[in-house]
């Protein structure tokens, strides 16, 4: 039986952080001083102030704010030193929700996603925030799911599972009727207890071990 849905993440499938970081915007290091940052402790940091980042977010504006108080306490906690602390905080922050350029389409996504949209229903189902919703509608991508799923909106991430119950509940979509495509290997497990068929996207084909189906491309998702 031929899937009828297809339910696509954003990240790292669809697109991927022009730094290799997602939260090192493109201007980051013109605001901090990268020879008094030190980089591992700022990203243990960044992790462990990373919960700060859930729950609900209603528009830009909220995100620009959580995203100062994130950027400054991760900062601050990795020992980084600057009087203007703030006001780099918000640079940093303003970049992230702003700038488009940050995050980068797959050469493949445009051609595949109208391809797709003719053969499948299809979702997106995001752990992000407002601003990664107006940049897929800015690159002209948003209108081609039937509905994008954003994880701010509702407070809670796919590794919360209850998540997948918003698109699963919402199209009636039964055992194996829709094919999940994300690049977190620990999702795989959720998405088949959820009945879903799942795909594991590995675009820099780094993954070795791995029950599940492996692609490291969109065309090859329902082959």
């Amino acid at each position: 039986m031929k899937a009828k849905y297809l339910i696509l993440d954003f990240g790292k499938v669809l697109a991927y952080p022009v730094t290799g970081d997602w939260f090192i915007t493109p201007l980051f290091y013109e605001y901090v001083n990268k020879d008094k940052l030190d980089k591992e402790k700022f990203h243990k940091c960044m992790v462990e102030i990373g919960d700060m980042l859930g729950g609900i977010l209603k528009n830009e504006q909220e995100e620009y704010e959580i995203f100062i108080k994130f950027y400054k306490d991760s900062l601050i906690n990795s020992g980084y030193i600057d009087k203007n602390i703030n006001d780099v905080a918000k640079k940093c922050a303003h970049d992230f929700v702003f700038n488009n350029d940050k995050y980068k389409l797959y050469d493949d996504v445009i051609e595949n996603l109208e391809k797709f949209s003719k053969e499948y229903r299809l979702i997106c189902l995001s752990d992000n925030w407002p601003s990664g919703e107006r940049y897929m509608k800015d690159m002209k991508i948003y209108d081609l799911f039937e509905k994008v799923y954003i994880s701010s909106d509702y407070g809670y991430t796919k590794y919360e599972k209850i998540f997948f119950d918003h698109p699963i509940e919402d199209f009636k979509i039964k055992k194996d009727e829709a094919i999940f495509v994300d690049d977190s290997i620990e999702l795989m497990d959720i998405a088949k207890e959820k009945g879903l068929i799942p795909v594991l996207m590995d675009r820099e084909n780094k993954i070795e071990n791995c029950s599940f189906k492996k692609v490291n491309c969109l065309k090859d998702i329902d082959k």
